[in-house]
């Protein structure tokens, strides 16, 4: 099961009125690519004003609940953006996001590599996501960033559906990757376009796979800051 991160309207994501970047290629070459996510709902709504009415009603139900606005943009005719590290790229830098936390724990050059997919059974993610100091909603198992007005850390709140699901502040998201980028260096001296592309070995390491899924959620964080939209985890 793959990763996508998509951020735009809740209204388009909740419609399921988008297409992965897989899809994307493969509607361009002709290719039908169905997507088998954890959570299939057979009975999903479909009709874009109720969709619409709910969404707005849990903006305004998750705003007095943090006694915050929650009220940005939503609407089917919206653009979203998307792209896809995978859990191979997202895990990686949630593992450059542990070991800065718990250099300790850090493999050294002679010790086997985590692996970016198992992040959640490496030592140095299970103590650092036990008292995260710097890279709160990162290492808290965050899964929806919103375009909120105050930065709430972490909560957990049920989505628009019901589902139970760990929140946090686009902008706290934004700012954690800025501080990964700044105290490891991961992105200095590459082009990060180039880095969106993937790794260019057919072995890559956990730092190269960490420097593509920085790039990857670095663009889309920027971008929902700047579009005032929900960053959100799709599996």
């Amino acid at each position: 099961m793959g990763l996508d991160l998509y951020v735009g309207p809740l209204t388009r994501y909740h419609l399921n009125d988008w297409l992965t970047i897989m899809q994307q290629i493969g509607a361009r070459d002709g290719l039908d690519v169905r997507i088998v996510r954890a959570q299939e709902d057979d009975d999903r709504e479909t009709d874009p004003d109720v969709v619409y009415d709910a969404v707005r009603g849990w903006q305004q139900w998750l705003g007095e609940a943090l006694g915050a606005p929650a009220d940005w943009p939503e609407g089917t005719n919206r653009p979203y953006w998307t792209d896809k590290p995978d859990w191979d790229g997202f895990g990686a830098v949630l593992l450059f996001a542990a070991y800065d936390e718990r250099p300790d724990l850090q493999p050294g050059p002679w010790d086997k590599p985590d692996s970016p997919r198992a992040f959640a059974d490496a030592p140095a993610f299970q103590a650092a996501s036990a008292q995260p100091e710097r890279y709160l909603s990162l290492l808290a198992g965050v899964e929806w960033w919103l375009p909120l007005a105050t930065d709430p850390l972490v909560i957990e709140a049920p989505r628009p559906g019901g589902q139970p699901t760990r929140m946090a502040s686009v902008g706290r998201l934004e700012a954690e990757l800025r501080l990964l980028n700044e105290r490891t260096g991961l992105l200095a001296g590459y082009d990060p376009a180039e880095l969106r592309r993937g790794p260019t070995t057919d072995h890559p390491t956990v730092g190269d796979m960490a420097r593509f899924g920085l790039a990857v959620m670095l663009d889309l964080a920027e971008t929902a800051l700047t579009h005032r939209q929900p960053f959100l985890l799709d599996y």
